[in-house]
Parts: structure tokens; sequence; C-alpha cells
């Protein structure tokens, strides 16, 4: 092995190589405990048969992999919560989930994960050169979730009640039986029939202000459908941008108002209809204004931290796009996509002229000898959407088209993404191994099992050797109170090992092919 290889602990720092946080099977609540590491394992699938093991290789690239935040305004009135209960129905299918029980405590879940980033570095300072989040950081695309995402990476305090009135206005304060309330007056759905347990004083404590420590890392951004769209699935309708400022939240609908169908391509053509409903009182708030693409990159550009813009540069802003390349070194070209389909719907594109810019870039890369790490918010599974396909936009490239064209190119070797919150690796082979790349999702922060991945590229003669390790938060397996960061994190994780209405579902954690391997491709 490489001396820059993953130790698995040093210092006191525990990867899951060493150590994993597993749940119980107990029902119907699953408690985490410890459980013993897992060793990485190889995967071939891109070799040529019979090919040898090849020796450990130098590092070229040490990369740390986070993504899908959703940090949500819990307050906003674009917030759809009342939808979880039609979970299952039919018609409601890509509406839900639209509430996560463990959501009150999601600025504490991502300062664990920060932190165990930091500690992480500290703990193997020779290994790591730049971590990467691949989109989602904002729940819907407001001002000031952005604002607080950016604060929660470079430093600064964070109030997680904020615009809520101390949660008041947000689910989990509303005392209503459909949300899950930790404390013990409460005697809601989630206890009733899930098992969730009883947190005395979790929800004031919930509502303190704290400071950030910041990621000690240089850190690339990249676009997801809900940095773009409301609620990742709309685009700002005439009118919405007034409503999401007033002081109206919608706590139900209107049944006289919900189109008949399929509810998501309704929402999508105009998501006014859901607003219609009964509504309870909030504090306004202009900071729930709907940025644009050029906001999202200036407040990048503005906000601290290296690199400069977190990828973004003067470029992406002048004209208004959110793709780009990135140089870490002389070895390697990080090509961030943005995937977005800005007419709706969920699931990604291509379109035609950011197409072309990878295929030009990839040309560059070819010829500079460099191997080519892609990122992006969705992954080739779920590059399926042309809606809106026809417009000035030409023609949207879909999956088959990007692969197609990625496997012109030996030198393309991994796809970091996220969007489907699950620990996933597939391998993704062109006619010949040497074509092949592989594609690595990552799963959500905002849900069970609140990861990071360690992404270490290696290269040797003509084969590239990808490690991967995921990162626990390095908090208890438990909460052993309702006091301080730490806890407040762990009942987080905890809560999200239980919600069987998650985008990942209970098993999000993967497979042991989808963790600690390393991962062969001829070049």
């Amino acid at each position: 092995m490489s001396d820059r290889d993953n130790a698995g602990t040093s210092q006191g720092f525990a990867t899951t190589s060493s150590r994993r946080v597993i749940p119980d099977a107990a029902a119907p609540f699953r408690r985490l405990h410890p459980g013993p590491g897992e060793p990485h394992t190889a995967r071939t699938d891109l070799m040529p048969a019979n090919a040898a093991w090849p020796d450990a290789g130098t590092q070229v690239l040490g990369l740390v992999h986070f993504t899908d935040f959703q940090l949500a305004d819990l307050a906003s009135p674009a917030r759809l919560e009342f939808l979880q209960k039609l979970d299952g129905q039919p018609d409601w299918k890509g509406m839900i989930p639209s509430y996560r029980p463990q959501e009150f405590l999601q600025y504490h879940a991502i300062e664990g994960m920060v932190r165990a980033m930091n500690s992480l570095v500290e703990a193997q300072p020779d290994i790591w050169d730049l971590a990467l989040t691949t989109g989602d950081n904002s729940d819907s695309s407001q001002r000031n979730e952005i604002e607080a995402y950016l604060r929660s990476l470079t430093g600064g305090v964070v109030k997680p009640a904020a615009g809520s009135r101390e949660f008041q206005d947000a689910p989990v304060g509303m005392d209503d039986p459909q949300y899950y309330n930790p404390e013990p007056s409460s005697r809601d759905r989630y206890k009733t029939e899930f098992g969730f347990p009883d947190a005395p004083g979790a929800l004031s404590e919930a509502t303190r202000s704290f400071g950030t420590d910041g990621l000690g890392l240089p850190w690339l951004t990249c676009f997801g459908n809900h940095d773009c769209l409301v609620q990742g699935r709309a685009s700002l309708p005439g009118g919405l941008d007034d409503f999401l400022s007033g002081p109206r939240k919608p706590i139900e609908l209107d049944a006289a108002s919900v189109p008949e169908g399929a509810k998501t391509p309704a929402y999508v053509n105009d998501p006014m209809w859901s607003t219609r409903g009964p509504t309870k009182d909030i504090d306004p708030s202009d900071g729930r204004t709907v940025w644009s693409k050029s906001d999202y990159v200036r407040a990048h550009l503005d906000s601290p931290g290296s690199p400069r813009g977190h990828g973004f540069t003067d470029v992406n802003l002048h004209d208004g796009v959110t793709y780009y390349a990135h140089d870490p070194n002389d070895d390697v070209r990080i090509l961030v996509l943005d995937t977005t389909n800005t007419a709706g719907h969920v699931d990604g594109c291509v379109d035609d002229t950011q197409f072309r810019w990878l295929r030009d870039q990839l040309d560059a890369s070819a010829a500079e000898s460099r191997i080519v790490v892609l990122a992006s918010h969705h992954g080739l599974s779920t590059l399926n959407n042309d809606y809106g396909i026809g417009d000035s936009r030409g023609t949207l490239h879909l999956a088959d088209d990007v692969e197609a064209l990625l496997h012109c190119y030996p030198n393309v070797v991994l796809w970091l993404s996220g969007h489907t919150h699950v620990n996933k690796v597939t391998p993704r082979p062109g006619r010949a191994p040497e074509n092949g790349f592989w594609e690595v999702s990552t799963a959500s922060i905002s849900e069970w099992p609140v990861q990071f991945r360690g992404v270490q590229i290696f290269v040797s003669d003509s084969v590239v050797r990808i490690r991967t390790t995921m990162v626990d938060s390095q908090i208890p397996e438990s909460p052993t109170s309702t006091r301080g960061l730490e806890n407040l994190a762990a009942l987080h994780r905890e809560l999200g090992a239980n919600d069987t209405g998650s985008v990942g579902g209970l098993h999000a954690e993967g497979t042991r092919d989808d963790r600690n391997v390393d991962l062969l491709v001829a070049i």
C-alpha cells in the first residue's frame, strides 16, 4: 500500500474501516450502536480478465465528498410538510417526502459533519487536498437558506430556529400530532406508531444559536435541483416570491384546488394551487426570496474561504452558468456539471451548450494527459429529465448521450454524484475495459446514514485505483442527554435511522460493495 493510503484510525479519529455505526434490529425504533470496522474490498469489474494486481501507485488526489444538506427554512411557506401523510398514494409520487422528523436538528448534524471532516484532515494531514459538495445545499433556493449553508461551511453564527419564532412556526413546534415533537407532552404519530423517543429539553436546546467552525479544507460546490427550483421541482412562477416573503404559511390543502391525476406535473406547471388551503400566521421575511443562478454564484464569489468562489468564477457570473472546470494539480481535472433542468422536475439533464463545453473540456484534458473526475448532483441513473424539450436550450442530453461521450475518453475514471440519498458504486463499462469509469453516489447529510466519503485516487502505469472510505460523524452513537451539539447531532442521526419516509430509505448505507472499496480501472 502507498504511504498515503487511509489507515482507518489515527490520533483517535475513526473511519468506518475501523469502527462503524450500526442500527440494531429492534422494532419499532432502531437504536444505534458501535460495530466492527469494514476493511476495503477490491472491485475489478472494469479490469481485463486475468489482469495482474497493480502496485500501490502514487496518490494524485485526496478528496472529501459530501452532498445533500437540503438546509431548510422550516417556517417557509414553500414547504409542504402536510403532504407527508399522503405517502404511498400513487398520484402524489414525486411530491413526497416533504418532511423529516429530524429536520429541526439539521444545523447540528451539518456542524457535526464539518467537525468530522476537519478532524479527519487533522488526523491524516498528508492525504486530503480538497472537499466537494454535489448540491442540494439548500431546500428551496431561498436566500436565507443559501446564506445559512455558506455560514455552515465558511464559519459564523447560525440560528437553527431563525424565522420560526423558536420553532413555533416549524412542524416540530406546531402542536400537530402528524409531526414529531421530542417533548414528553407530545403524543404524536411518530411516537405512537413508530416508537420515536421522548427527548425532554431537546426542542429548547435546539433553538440556541451557535458558532460554526467552518471547513478547513479548500472546497468546491455544485448546483442541485433544490438549489435552483422551488422545493426542487418548479421554476418560480409570478406571484410566488411575494407569497413566500409574506405572513402566511400553508398547513393543509384546499381540496377544491387540488388538480386531478398526477400531482408532480401539476405542481411543476403551477405550484400556486398548493398555497390555497388553510394557513397559519408567521413572521414575514424577505430572506425567503428565491435566488437565481447568478445570485447563487455571486454569493459564493463573495464568501470567504478557498478557492475563491468555491469553483465558480467571474466567467460563471458573466455567462449565467453553473458548470466549471477545476484543476487541483497537474494530474487531475475536475469537471463540475450543472445537471438541473431549469424548466422543472427533480431529475436531471445536460443542455446542448453545456454538452459541447463538456466535449471540449474532455478533448483538452486528453491532450494534457489529465485524469478526469466528473461531479454533478445527478448521476446517470437520474439523468432522464427532458421536460421543456424544444425550448431555447436546444437538445437536452440524457444518460445515453452523456455516457456515450464519456466512453470516448479513457482518461475519465470517476463520476461523483448525490441526489438519490444512497451510497452506491456502479461500474460503467465501455466497449473495452479501458473505456470504462466508476460512478460513485454518496448518501445525504440530511438523512440516514449521515456520512461523507473520502476518495483517494492513485495512478500506477496503466491502472487507476480509486479508494473510497465512508466516514461517520464523530459523535455518540446514541445521545446521552439533550444538552450540547454532539447529543443533538446524535439524536438527528438516530431519528433519521428510523424515518421510513426518507428519500434514501432505511438501508441508504448501501451494500458492502458501495462503501469501503478499491475501484480499479484501466486507462
